[in-house]
């Protein structure tokens, strides 16, 4: 059951096969290797260091890997129900702690630390980061939020009314353009940020 993936800078993807508790390690078009993980892994990221953080929805951890040893170097808490995650500047992660209506925020090296955590009411699920703007965009119940990274804290820019179900964001980095998924009608939502 593959559920999310995420490209190393060294070319290799990896991804979460939540089922199977472990992550699966392709590189070209092949599986070179299966790495274990924490229980159900959910969402996947690297950093442009080539550091995977994988988040398990089921032990409610954060572990990450070297991209190239495949080592673990350690796992740390993540809150009371985590789902995605992405990666920003200065190798760190950002979690959607759905249950937990937060935003988590971590350091990578040298194990992976909480350094912050934002308080998000509204079941935040979605996260798409845009790195180059320092824009961080999250959805919660029928709209998106906007934040500014800011060091190991988030500061909220704005919101938008989004469609019903807004499970998935994407941005487009070049443009700053956001989209925003609906699972429940089937809808795409399209933002031009500022």
């Amino acid at each position: 059951s593959p559920h999310d993936a995420a490209a190393a800078p060294n070319g290799r993807i990896f991804v979460g096969n939540e089922s199977g508790d472990n992550a699966s390690v392709i590189e070209g078009d092949r599986e070179v290797e299966t790495i274990e993980t924490s229980q159900q892994p959910g969402g996947v990221a690297a950093t442009g260091d080539g550091l995977v953080g994988v988040v398990s929805v089921g032990e409610t951890v954060l572990e990450v890997f070297d991209a190239s040893t495949l080592d673990s170097l350690g796992r740390a808490d993540a809150g009371e129900g985590p789902t995605h995650i992405v990666a920003g500047p200065e190798n760190r992660f950002y979690v959607t702690d759905t249950s937990g209506d937060a935003i988590l925020i971590y350091e990578a090296r040298p194990e992976p630390e909480q350094i912050g955590s934002v308080s998000l009411p509204g079941q935040p699920y979605g996260i798409a980061i845009d790195p180059g703007r320092g824009h961080l965009w999250v959805t919660v119940e029928n709209s998106l939020v906007q934040f500014a990274l800011e060091g190991g804290t988030l500061r909220e820019l704005a919101r938008y009314p989004t469609v019903s179900k807004p499970n998935t964001v994407a941005v487009d980095t070049a443009s700053g353009r956001v989209f925003v998924a609906d699972r429940a009608n089937g809808a795409l939502q399209i933002l031009d940020s500022q």
